[in-house]
């Protein structure tokens, strides 16, 4: 199973909004949608990605990392589709 970039954008939003509602909301999809890719991108990776013992959950170091990585696939997908976008 390869990461997808909804996965990805699943997985910022998360860390962004600190709750799966929340990122939910702001990626107009269900929780539990955005629950499981994110379960499924964390079994893939095969390390926890976010500590979900409190609220708001919050990224581990691994999380942190992945994040962070995330973001910079996202931006340069955006950089490469901006040229070709229809105003």
């Amino acid at each position: 199973m390869l990461v997808t970039l909804r996965q990805l954008q699943y997985v910022i939003a998360v860390a962004e909004t600190g709750s799966f509602s929340k990122a939910a909301d702001h990626c107009a999809a269900e929780q539990s949608t955005v629950s499981q890719q994110v379960k499924a991108m964390e079994d893939r990776l095969g390390v926890t990605l976010f500590d979900r013992s409190k609220q708001p959950i919050t990224a581990t170091a691994e999380g942190k990392k992945v994040v962070e990585q995330a973001r910079e696939i996202i931006d340069k997908v955006e950089v490469l589709i901006k040229p070709f976008k229809r105003h």
